[in-house]
């Protein structure tokens, strides 16, 4: 009788694992991708907040954390001006409808794990400028 009662606390606490969880922790991964596009295929280094995080022309998969609300990304090559982009945080739509469909809880799950949000741009079409 004692492990019946005790597989169902372990049931239990994993089903309330799962209900707490909002639809953006679950589905939205632990990463952004930011992708960068250019015609002349100009090779530039993209830095975050004044941190290497990869090259551009492609794309680029960074921890959330690593995108705060208020990013400044910056596209350096030698030769060429900087080019600067504020990067904001968007809640995303589609999660907070599903997230509220849920009877709402898991909206504050992913509020709370910062989960709710995505970059705002995510694609980066640049043309850098000769410094001359």
């Amino acid at each position: 009788m004692e492990k019946i009662r005790l597989s169902k606390n372990v049931l239990l606490v994993v089903l309330a694992g799962f209900l707490f969880q909002g639809c953006a922790t679950i589905l939205g991964g632990k990463s952004n991708t930011l992708v960068f596009k250019n015609e002349n295929a100009t090779k530039a280094e993209v830095f975050i907040d004044g941190e290497l995080v990869g090259e551009a022309p492609g794309k680029i998969k960074l921890p959330k954390e690593k995108i705060q609300h208020g990013s400044m990304l910056v596209l350096k090559a030698e030769g060429y001006e900087e080019k600067e982009y504020m990067i904001l945080r968007k809640q995303n739509a589609a999660y907070t409808v599903v997230d509220l469909l849920l009877w709402g809880a898991p909206l504050a799950v992913d509020y709370a794990t910062g989960n709710i949000y995505r970059p705002k741009p995510r694609v980066f079409e640049y043309e850098l400028v000769n410094e001359n």
